[in-house]
């Protein structure tokens, strides 16, 4: 088992490295994907485009909301809604499109009467212009009494596969650290260390079971750090989400999540290059990447003796 998981960790390091030398890539969580989960408009029903998409995703993401719905607190209100209060609004953007008449100098207030093919002294008459709008918009998720708009994905059944190999070492790590818990009470992932638990959306709300347990990894590696385990700086003397050193642990979680993968034989869709891309994402918090690497990677395999026991 030794030998294998040298294997595993000097192939994982070397993708690592390649990873870091990749420019381009974008992390994301495996959440439900597919055409009907992209962000669109609840009242409209109409898809948001272009930087919108990416706007919306990101905050969906980050706020684990179930539902790529969005509206604007007028539209709330007209459904007989209620944003909540506190609740903080994504800005969404577009070009209104309108018609400067040539001839008359003077914008068309009514594209209707608008003739694209008239001209005016041998040129086209009207010029199309395009003015920068935006507008604030709310997840439905931030609303009372706004019921999700039910789409052709919500009826697709995952179907969650166990794997008792995976399920063996998550049950015996919890078991033998007697403060430490899972739970499955809110639709984020993650690890809060003065509670010593870790939380993880259900199995049904990721793409495979087999990117749920890559994630679930993830979380177990930040517990590892805790004062009563390996006591490790970068989860202890963390001061604020984004420093150097939450970089650093994110760093380490990963790389171990990633040995765990290889060991535990799991192929989630939240793929290596996945990996890579979050890799790289922390690495640009750090000044020297290549050595900063190399130390997560030794620390990560300490995370993983630990875990395995």
């Amino acid at each position: 088992m030794k030998n294998a998981k040298k294997d595993i960790y000097s192939r994982i390091n070397d993708k690592v490295i390649e990873g870091l030398k990749t420019q381009g890539l974008n992390w994301f969580k495996p959440w439900k994907t597919g055409a009907s989960n992209m962000p669109f408009n609840y009242v409209k029903k109409t898809f948001y485009k272009g930087l919108n998409v990416f706007l919306l995703n990101a905050i969906m993401v980050e706020n684990s909301y179930s539902h790529n719905q969005w509206l604007t607190y007028k539209q709330c209100k007209a459904k007989g809604g209620q944003v909540r209060k506190g609740q903080k609004s994504t800005e969404v953007v577009f070009w209104k499109i309108g018609y400067f008449d040539v001839k008359t100098k003077k914008y068309v207030k009514d594209a209707s009467k608008v003739n694209l093919s008239e001209q005016y002294e041998g040129k086209d008459r009207y010029k199309k212009t395009f003015t920068l709008r935006h507008f604030n918009v709310f997840n439905v998720a931030q609303c009372d009494d706004i019921e999700p708009i039910k789409t052709e994905s919500d009826d697709t059944e995952i179907v969650h596969e166990p794997n008792d190999y995976a399920d063996e070492i998550v049950s015996n790590y919890f078991d033998s650290q007697k403060s430490l818990k899972l739970t499955h009470v809110e639709s984020k992932a993650y690890y809060h260390r003065g509670l010593d638990v870790v939380n993880m959306p259900k199995v049904e709300t990721f793409v495979d079971s087999d990117s749920y347990y890559k994630t679930l990894f993830h979380e177990m590696a930040h517990s590892t750090g805790h004062q009563s385990r390996l006591k490790r700086s970068t989860l202890l003397e963390v001061n604020k989400w984004g420093d150097t050193t939450y970089a650093k642990e994110e760093l380490v979680a990963e790389i171990s999540s990633m040995y765990m993968v290889g060991i535990v034989g799991l192929n989630p869709n939240d793929t290596t290059t996945n990996s890579q891309a979050y890799i790289q994402g922390w690495c640009k918090h750090l000044a020297d990447k290549p050595k900063e690497c190399v130390s997560a990677m030794g620390q990560a395999t300490k995370v993983v003796d630990f875990i395995l026991g």
